[in-house]
Formats: structure tokens, C-alpha cells, sequence
């Protein structure tokens, strides 16, 4: 029984060194501190699609340059980011665009650390930020009929132009006739246009967000950022 209680007694003692060593040397280790509202620029490593994910897929990127402090490197280039498809919302019909939101969760240290970040988006790529950080190229049926109207429209002055031109080529006076009869045939192909774009809208999906493999973004930390040093 003594022998027992000498044995229960040596392994507490050797279980508390243990867990003291660990606990010391994980007190004892450096970091680096970078501070909230740094930018950090990065490539992304392969496509995003809005019609081709689902809310919680991970996409990688890379840091593009050496980050020092105080003239010591803290992240080298090619600095691993992960992040995830925080939210997506897939293009509809009525010509209702797709909106792409992305968060970034951690960076990957050269000793295999991962390490989380809180940060933003700072680019916008090609397309509109939503106040919400969502990626979108916006509008709906009514944004898409001003924007075929608006081609449309164009149609009678290009018309009026080849006539005036057209007329001008075959003899002294001839556009006086080619210009009425060119603006007559704009305006027919405008309201044609005009219609047969306006009823394809109603059935037409919105624009999808693509980002393609190797675009340079930036990320704008949220929050003091720490990197452990050895």
C-alpha cells in the first residue's frame, strides 16, 4: 500500500513538471505585433465563381511581398492565406445579379502555424462592394432595361450617320434622301431592339462574379495582428 501511494505520488510530481515545462515554454515564446489598419497585398491561387461554390468552401491566396518590422522579416512572400466563401447569393432571373462574399481566416506561418486574422476586403476587383462587403455588379429587371434602352437609343445616331455618309459617296445631294429614310430604319431597329431585349430581361439571369486565378488583392487587417517569433 505504501509502495502505492509512493508511486501515485512520483507521477503526480513528474505530471506537474511536464505541464509546468509546457506551460513555460509556451510563456517564454516572442511575437510581433502588426498593427490593425496594415495592408497586405495578395494573389489569389485559383478561380472563383458565384455560380460554381457554396457558402463555406475555402480558396487560398499568397502574400506577394516580404512584411518586416522594425527591419525584421515577419512574413515572407508567398505567405499562405485561407479563407472560405462566407456567403453567396446566385444570380436570378429578372436579371438579378449574383453577390459573392468572402472572408479570410487565418495565414499558415513558415513553421506550419496557423494563425487567425480578423480583416476586410480593401479591393473591390471589377465589381461594386455592397456596404456589407458582398461582391456584386448590382442591378436587377429595371437596371437591366435602362441599360438596353440606352443602346438602343444609340442605334438612330449611327443610322443617321451612315446615311449622311452613304449618300454623300454616291452623288452631291444624295444624303438629303439616305439621312430621313436612315433615321426611319434606326428608329425601327431601336424599338425592336427595345422590345425583344426588354422581354428576354424577364427571363435572363443577373451577371455572376468571377475572379479569376492569379488577380492581386488587398486585405486591410481589423485588428492587431501577432505573429509568433522563435
Amino acid at each position: 500500500m505504501r509502495l502505492l501511494k509512493l508511486f501515485i505520488l512520483a507521477l503526480c510530481m513528474f505530471l506537474f513538471q511536464n505541464a509546468h515545462a509546457a506551460h513555460q515554454l509556451y510563456a517564454d515564446r516572442d511575437g510581433v505585433n502588426i498593427p490593425y489598419g496594415t495592408k497586405l497585398n495578395l494573389t489569389l491561387s485559383h478561380d472563383l465563381k458565384s455560380s460554381n461554390v457554396v457558402e463555406g468552401d475555402m480558396f487560398q491566396a499568397y502574400l506577394n511581398q516580404d512584411l518586416y518590422v522594425n527591419y525584421k522579416l515577419i512574413l515572407p512572400s508567398k505567405t499562405i492565406f485561407r479563407g472560405r466563401i462566407s456567403n453567396v447569393q446566385y444570380s436570378k432571373r429578372l436579371s438579378r445579379a449574383a453577390i459573392l462574399y468572402l472572408t479570410l481566416d487565418h495565414l499558415v506561418t513558415k513553421d506550419g502555424e496557423q494563425i487567425p486574422i480578423n480583416s476586410g476586403l480593401a479591393t473591390h476587383f471589377d465589381y461594386k462592394m455592397k456596404k456589407d462587403g458582398g461582391l456584386t455588379t448590382g442591378g436587377n429587371y429595371f437596371t437591366a432595361v435602362k441599360k438596353d434602352l440606352k443602346n438602343a437609343g444609340a442605334i438612330v445616331p449611327r443610322t443617321i450617320d451612315w446615311g449622311a455618309t452613304a449618300g454623300d459617296n454616291l452623288f452631291t445631294g444624295a444624303k438629303i434622301v439616305f439621312v430621313p429614310v436612315a433615321a426611319l430604319g434606326g428608329c425601327i431597329a431601336c424599338v425592336g431592339s427595345s422590345v425583344y431585349n426588354t422581354v428576354a430581361d424577364l427571363f435572363r439571369k443577373g451577371d455572376e462574379v468571377i475572379i479569376k486565378k492569379g488577380e492581386e488583392f488587398d486585405i486591410i487587417l481589423l485588428s492587431n495582428l501577432e505573429i509568433p517569433t522563435y
